[in-house]
């Protein structure tokens, strides 16, 4: 049986490769400015020369970025202009400043009030573009409610349960929606296609130039999806009670840490899960490299495997704190809790996937976190 403690050199051997990986090729593109705590905020008068990456509770960001910039956070606000690529994942977000390229947001709440140069990419609950903004290319968008009221000077794609286009729009519209309205400024001029089971409301004084076209959606069976989360549930719920058995004291330890600094732990997962590959292609090119990449690469899958696995426990841990539950400690009755909000996360389309992603790897920071802590004591 392989102990956890036998191959934490490994697993924090092949974070620090991944990590001086990257930072090198930052480091030769552009100097980058990392922030992160409580409260990270960029003043109007401050400019940044490269990227700027920030995790943190609250991000307010007034200055100017001369590249791309990537935040993690509960409450974003950009208020500067950003001249390159803007990637942002947080709980509301809120864009005042001009985008020089393309945006992608991933929030429950999304405001979008001036240029964006590019492309906009957006998965939320709900989305507003004000009249005071506008999309240069194309609009694809996952949410639950969506207002367009600025032009877009490409498509507008997606999924969408209630979607309102108020604006001019260059190509086309192809989206599934529940409900579809075009307001009295939409100008459409490209063709309207849409699945939905409901005819779309529009205004007498809307324009489509193309045609419109209404298809109805497929209706799959609703018990096969409705219980295809039992399996996966069980199999993780088992995972996690050997897990339980074999070492409670780590499956505390990151239980524990898990719902403190959650977004440096989800900065640090991300990296992680995106890096690693990359180094791991580029290392097993060579012979010498293939010996690096081999641990590398055996890391990388265990943190995934274990963040799995973790899933059931944190999800035990959160529900509990949610219902004001001071237990914290991992016992069978918050595994068995956890499984069944894994089960109701697997039952939300988008939103639940996006949950379920986004806590394996706030997991794979806490366990890096975690190895990294105790390596620093002994």
């Amino acid at each position: 049986m392989i102990k956890i403690s036998n191959i934490k050199g490994t697993l924090v051997f092949s974070f620090v490769v991944s990590v001086l990986l990257v930072s090198s090729v930052t480091l030769a593109e552009a100097s980058s400015v990392v922030r992160s705590g409580e409260v990270v905020s960029l003043a109007e008068d401050q400019t940044v020369e490269g990227d700027f990456y920030g995790a943190a509770g609250t991000i307010n960001l007034s200055g100017n970025v001369t590249e791309d910039v990537v935040l993690f956070g509960g409450q974003i606000t950009v208020n500067g202009k950003v001249e390159a690529n803007a990637f942002l994942v947080g709980g509301s977000v809120d864009v005042h400043g001009e985008i020089g390229d393309d945006l992608r947001i991933i929030s429950g709440e999304v405001k979008i009030a001036e240029p964006v140069a590019g492309d906009l990419v957006v998965v939320g609950g709900s989305v507003t573009i004000l009249s005071t903004a506008s999309i240069a290319g194309d609009v694809l968008v996952y949410a639950g409610e969506v207002t367009i009221e600025g032009p877009v000077g490409g498509d507008v794609l997606g999924a969408v349960d209630q979607l309102r286009i108020d604006s001019a729009v260059a190509g086309k519209v192809d989206v599934r929606a529940n409900n579809l309205t075009l307001g009295s400024e939409a100008n459409i001029q490209g063709s309207v296609v849409y699945v939905s089971a409901n005819l779309a409301t529009q205004a007498q004084e809307s324009t489509v130039v193309g045609e419109m076209v209404r298809n109805d959606p497929i209706i799959t069976k609703e018990e096969s999806f409705t219980w295809s989360w039992i399996v996966p549930s069980l199999m993780l719920l088992f995972s996690s009670l050997i897990w339980y058995l074999l070492s409670r004291k780590t499956l505390n330890i990151v239980t524990e840490r898990s719902v403190k600094d959650i977004p440096k732990h989800f900065l640090v997962g991300f990296v992680t899960l995106f890096t690693v590959p990359i180094a791991c292609a580029i290392l097993f090119v060579s012979m010498i490299g293939t010996f690096v990449a081999l641990p590398l690469l055996f890391g990388y899958l265990l943190f995934v495997s274990l963040a799995v696995i973790g899933l059931i426990p944190v999800l035990g841990r959160y529900m509990m704190m949610a219902f004001s539950n001071s237990q914290s400690r991992v016992t069978p009755m918050s595994l068995i809790i956890g499984a069944s909000g894994f089960g109701l996360l697997s039952m939300l389309p988008i939103v639940g996937e996006i949950v379920i992603i986004m806590l394996v790897v706030v997991i794979i920071g806490t366990v890096i976190d975690a190895l990294v802590v105790r390596a620093e004591y002994k």
